[in-house]
């Protein structure tokens, strides 16, 4: 299934409803890290990726808490990002994507699309305002789309992203984006 949100609460709600035990979680964009503390004890392993040099400091509590929980100090719409956490992971039961909440809908849609295209998660919880509104304004008119998906968390009908393809794919962010 794949889950779009914008209020933090309703973000942090879903997390605890859609995360099992012993699944496997990536998390793009947890900042500080409480909405991973209220569900990483349940993990089997959290792989949390950040940016933000505010991140490093209580992310480095959280996984003396929680040795099931990794951090990665790094930019989401970078390949060599994905290819640290293919060091990991191959694979995710849940991808959760908060990256500033109502800023940026096409980033975040981009970073969830190439990351779920090679972690294939189960489910997928998306907090972002931008693609929240467009989906309550949008209407479906072309009935060729409209499909019974089997409640996947990742867009499968695109295929399984190859390597070059998610370069590819992340490389595309260089021309509207300043990507370190």
């Amino acid at each position: 299934m794949i889950s779009i949100v914008y209020e933090v609460e309703s973000y942090r709600n879903l997390l605890m409803e859609t995360i099992r035990e012993g699944d496997v979680v990536i998390e793009l964009g947890p900042h500080v890290g409480i909405s991973t503390g209220l569900y990483a004890g349940k993990t089997k392993k959290t792989v949390a990726v950040d940016i933000g040099k505010e991140s490093k400091t209580p992310f480095k509590k959280l996984c003396e808490e929680y040795n099931q929980l990794r951090f990665i100090e790094a930019d989401a719409r970078s390949f060599d990002t994905v290819k640290k956490v293919m060091k990991l992971t191959k694979k995710c039961d849940v991808l959760a994507v908060d990256l500033g909440g109502g800023r940026y809908p096409d980033t975040v849609f981009k970073v969830w699309g190439a990351w779920s295209g090679i972690f294939s998660p189960r489910d997928s919880i998306i907090r972002n305002r931008g693609i929240a509104e467009f989906l309550q304004r949008a209407k479906v008119l072309d009935k060729s789309i409209i499909k019974d998906f089997k409640d996947a968390g990742w867009l499968a009908e695109w295929g399984r992203a190859t390597p070059s393809k998610l370069r590819e794919q992340l490389e595309e962010f260089n021309f509207y984006v300043d990507v370190k």
